[in-house]
């Protein structure tokens, strides 16, 4: 996905990079700059490179306490009886789980193996919900075995499935039962998950899905689940979505003479990527809303049913998001010049070229992410050289095209081979969607504890890694 050209000129769209820059390393809480470098909550970030293989990913436990605090107070003080589950599959590091876990939070798994990773890291059995449209058999015996708090159930045919091996196993399976909403948001279609959706069944078939549940004896129908997507940069999808919900749940009380325990509104909480002013209905990369404006959306609607009812929340993104930094090192630069179809010039290019392409970053290119781009190891120079970013993949489409002006970014003229690039808020879904495609490795894991120490919380894959699935 290309990058569109701004409307504006040069020279504007660099003024308001310098602006955004110079926000970062002055009045934000996780970075500062010494020594001409940048420093990411007391960890300097060029220093790291030089004693770690880039491309690394670099995680901050007191960014990821932080926004777990924003989105948990935002709800305890509307609605104290309210579960969060972080969604693993936003970074399942273990790691990353074991700080979530001491944290107080819980956890949201999509897989048998994301679900055995949460218990192997000390969560138990009802601090763990099991989503997905898939879920084999092996899973799901997993998850009832486990007696995990929740699954979301997807469909009929899951149901049949649950209902079998809970009666064999003669163990309780506690579900919600997940619908479609039917609403939109203005996020990437990729994003969307309330409105013609895989997910979920259809909302009147919910009733049908309860009647069936309570014939069951070893599966419990404990509420209704929904999850109106991700990156979702305005409150009106989720009041509009929740109050669905809100209804159906009265409705389904009242005729089938039953009481939910609790109501599943997902998450959705947006992480900003682009700073400063702008419309964060036309670029959802301006993130639009917060935790606050989530919590009040949500809470609004369940108190006109219930101000007793647990309320069920699984942020991923939000928790994760900006508490890391992708650090790559430029590798090799070269000038090239742009012809046109007649041989005519039409611009002279600045091709910089860093050790990190899609493989291990692929949001920008396949997803038309934006990140912030800080030359780390010269952190505090003047950002005034449009450049080119590519990857080193054997893929002519391996650059970087979300820049601040389409597809060339701002950055300072002195940038050289050596120096090291930081990508900011690179923490959600990166680690997880990384591949060894030209066979190059899976990147190493860094964490910068409360302390300011870095610590090494995932190893960079070895050659024999690469190669020890292969049978010859």
């Amino acid at each position: 996905m290309s990058s569109t050209p701004s409307t504006k000129t040069r020279e504007e769209l660099a003024g308001e990079y310098r602006k955004v820059v110079n926000q970062i390393l002055t009045n934000d809480r996780r970075f500062t700059v010494k020594d001409g470098h940048l420093i990411f909550d007391g960890a300097d970030l060029h220093a790291i490179a030089e004693k770690y293989p880039t491309p690394v990913y670099v995680y901050s436990e007191k960014e990821i306490l932080r926004n777990l605090r924003e989105i948990t107070d935002a709800f305890a003080s509307r609605h104290k009886n309210t579960k969060c589950f972080y969604a693993s599959k936003a970074c399942s590091v273990m790691k990353i789980l074991d700080v979530i876990k001491r944290a107080g939070s819980f956890v949201e798994t999509n897989s048998k193996y994301e679900i055995q990773k949460a218990l192997d890291i000390g969560f138990t059995g009802d601090q763990i919900v099991f989503n997905g449209v898939v879920k084999k058999e092996s899973d799901l015996e997993l998850a009832i075995a486990n007696d995990l708090y929740l699954i979301n159930c997807d469909s009929f045919y899951e149901l049949e499935v649950i209902n079998r091996i809970a009666n064999r196993l003669q163990k309780t399976a506690n579900i919600c039962i997940r619908v479609e909403p039917s609403v939109p948001s203005a996020t990437h279609p990729g994003l969307v998950t309330a409105y013609h959706a895989k997910s979920g069944i259809d909302l009147h078939e919910a009733e049908k899905m309860c009647r069936m549940i309570m014939d069951m004896p070893y599966v419990k129908a404990k509420g209704l689940h929904m999850h109106v997507g991700d990156q979702v940069p305005e409150v009106e999808p989720f009041e509009k979505a929740t109050r669905v919900l809100v209804e159906e749940s009265m409705r389904l009380e009242k005729v089938l003479g039953i009481k939910f325990e609790l109501i599943n509104v997902g998450g959705g909480i947006p992480t900003p990527y682009r700073y400063g002013p702008g419309d964060a209905l036309a670029d959802n990369m301006y993130g639009g809303i917060n935790s606050d404006d989530f919590a009040e959306a949500i809470v609004n609607e369940v108190h006109k049913w219930r101000d007793d009812i647990e309320i069920c929340i699984e942020p991923g993104r939000k928790v994760v998001g900006s508490a890391a930094v992708m650090l790559t090192t430029l590798s090799c630069e070269k000038t090239k010049t742009n012809y046109g179809e007649n041989h005519q010039v039409e611009e002279i290019v600045d091709w910089k070229f860093v050790d990190a392409g899609y493989s291990v970053f692929c949001d920008q290119l396949h997803w038309g992410w934006y990140f912030n781009l800080i030359n780390a190891s010269k952190a505090g120079s003047a950002y005034n050289g449009w450049m080119k970013l590519a990857g080193p993949l054997c893929d002519g489409g391996d650059y970087f095209h979300q820049g601040v002006d389409g597809e060339f970014f701002l950055l300072p003229s002195a940038t050289e081979v050596g120096d090291v690039m930081a990508f900011l808020d690179a923490g959600a879904y990166t680690i997880e969607s990384q591949t060894v495609y030209n066979n190059r490795p899976r990147t190493a894991v860094l964490l910068v504890n409360q302390q300011g120490k870095v610590q090494l919380i995932r190893r960079e894959d070895s050659y024999e890694d690469m190669v020890g699935y292969d049978i010859y």
